[in-house]
This record gives C-alpha cells, sequence and structure tokens, in this order.
C-alpha cells in the first residue's frame, strides 16, 4: 500500500494546475472542522424548529465517535503527512479527518433527508452527497495533505461512526 500511496502521490504532485488547486480548495473546504461545526449548528437548529430532536444525538454520536476513533489513529500511528502539501497542515496524516468527516456528516446528513422527505429523490440525494464526500477525500490527495491510505480509512472510520448514529435512530436504511 504505501507503493501505491507514493505513486499516486508523485502523479497528483506533478499535475497539480492553478485551477485544480481552486477547485479542490473548495472542495477540501467542505470537509474542514469548522465548515462542519457551522453546518451541524444549522441542521441541529433546523431539526430543533421541525420537532425532529429524535436525530440530534445520533448525528452527534456519527459525528463525534469518528472523530474520536481518528484523533486516536493519529494519536496511535503518528505518521507524517506528505512533504508537498498546497497549504500548511499540522497534525499526523494517518487517518484522513476530512475523509472521516465527509461520510460520518454528509452521510447522516443524507439519511436525515431521506427520513424526513421519503419522497425526496433518494438516488439524487445519494449521489450528490456521495459525489461531495468523494471531492472531499480527492481533494485532500491533490492537495497534497494525505496519502491514499489516509483517505481511504479515513472513509471506513466514517462509515463506522455514521453506522452507529443510524443504528441509534432505530430507522432501516
Amino acid at each position: 500500500m504505501l507503493k501505491i500511496d507514493q505513486t499516486l502521490y508523485n502523479f497528483l504532485v506533478d499535475s497539480r494546475s492553478t485551477l485544480g488547486t481552486a477547485i479542490f480548495s473548495i472542495g477540501s473546504f467542505l470537509g474542514n472542522w469548522q465548515f462542519i461545526v457551522l453546518a451541524m449548528i444549522v441542521i441541529i437548529t433546523f431539526l430543533i424548529l421541525q420537532k425532529k430532536l429524535k436525530f440530534i444525538a445520533p448525528l452527534l454520536l456519527a459525528v463525534l465517535s469518528s472523530e474520536a476513533i481518528t484523533f486516536l489513529g493519529k494519536w496511535y500511528f503518528q505518521r507524517p503527512r506528505p512533504v508537498s502539501s498546497v497549504f500548511w497542515e499540522t497534525g499526523w496524516s494517518f487517518p484522513s479527518g476530512h475523509a472521516t468527516i465527509a461520510v460520518a456528516f454528509y452521510g447522516f446528513l443524507a439519511f436525515i433527508l431521506l427520513q424526513l422527505k421519503p419522497r425526496f429523490k433518494t438516488s439524487l440525494v445519494y449521489t450528490i452527497l456521495f459525489l461531495v464526500i468523494v471531492l472531499i477525500g480527492f481533494s485532500r490527495l491533490y492537495l497534497g495533505a494525505h496519502y491514499l491510505s489516509d483517505v481511504l480509512v479515513g472513509y471506513l472510520v466514517g462509515l463506522f461512526g455514521l453506522s452507529l448514529g443510524v443504528v441509534w435512530t432505530g430507522k432501516r436504511v
């Protein structure tokens, strides 16, 4: 896996462009903790106003459990970040917090939307939010903040947290 990580990393570093960096910087922003916290405040406020309180604790469980596991993984593995990142990044690389939060948060957002609006086009919701998740993960690769294995494991950690949140609701997917 390390060879694949390095090969893809080198390819993406060599392929960077001004336009690509601008586009993928936006993608990365959608996974920043500051943006996610603001989005969660908006969503939780909406859920309170709609009297859909049953989704708040599972949303928090999905996101916070994922972030806790990511924090522990970074502390345990202490994998250095790639050296040619577009932006200055602090902390350890493995697993990717952006990839983790993308799956946990946007995945649970899709779950909430599908529960609240069952007639809403399921495939449209899943497609848009899936593309946001992929965009965030790929942006971290393109910008040189992570290796492929960081992002893939981040996705798995986020999926675990998302699963915990969904199971807590007692709803079927």
